[in-house]
């Protein structure tokens, strides 16, 4: 075997080779009563953010279609920790309409999410997506509310899909009091808090990989 075949044996192995072409995550919804959920988690100037947004797929038909929405708010430490908005990147097929009803103030299509340049859908706890004031989703609370959306494409073709990455606000965040912006990812999916899959480290796979190919090199030795 030649050596710059055994190194691609070890590349694809390792999962070296195209991992330019890895794909973002997704969230499906393509049938009724389907659930995904948003996770974000991370810890800032003292304080421990922690937010969960669960989407479940109530009733659809090709150019509309409706969510619940629960959103919680379990952060804690030092500071405010308020919550003001949550932003998916993008919607498909795109969205033409986006109304927030019930105990929220409110969503906006195709705007800025500080942080996240322009996002599909913002859906907003604070002032707007900007935040500003002091109001917000408060630590320890949760909210529910009903999210309509229309398309002027089908939805029913393919199913409706929320591309990340999904982004998320905090304003009086820990010790210092400023505002913070970070990414969270699907529940479910790997490395992400809740999941039971465990996906093995760079450091280990590579060197599964390097003994493969020491392997490989001795047998060669040994047989000519």
């Amino acid at each position: 075997m030649k050596f710059k075949t055994v190194l691609r044996a070890v590349a694809l192995c390792c999962g070296l080779v195209g991992m330019a072409n890895s794909h973002a995550a997704a969230m499906l919804f393509d049938q009724v009563n389907d659930k995904n959920s948003i996770l974000f988690s991370t810890t800032r100037d003292g304080a421990a953010l922690s937010v969960t947004v669960d989407f479940t797929l109530t009733a659809w038909t090709a150019k509309s279609a409706t969510f619940a929405v629960h959103i919680a708010n379990d952060s804690s430490g030092p500071g405010k920790n308020t919550l003001t908005s949550i932003g998916i990147d993008i919607i498909s097929p795109a969205i033409k309409t986006a109304v927030a009803n019930g105990d929220w103030n409110g969503s906006k299509l195709y705007t800025t999410l500080p942080g996240f340049q322009k996002v599909d859908l913002c859906l907003y706890a604070g002032k707007n997506c900007s935040g500003g004031g002091n109001s917000g989703l408060g630590e320890l609370k949760t909210v529910d509310f009903v999210l309509d959306l229309t398309t002027s494409g089908n939805f029913l073709t393919n199913g409706i899909t929320f591309e990340n990455p999904f982004g998320v606000k905090f304003q009086s965040v820990g010790n210092g009091g400023g505002s913070y912006e970070f990414t969270g990812c699907i529940s479910g999916t790997p490395n992400c808090g809740g999941t039971t899959k465990q996906v093995p480290e760079p450091a280990s796979i590579a060197l599964v990989g390097l003994g493969l190919l020491g392997a490989t090199l001795a047998r060669r030795r040994k047989v000519t």
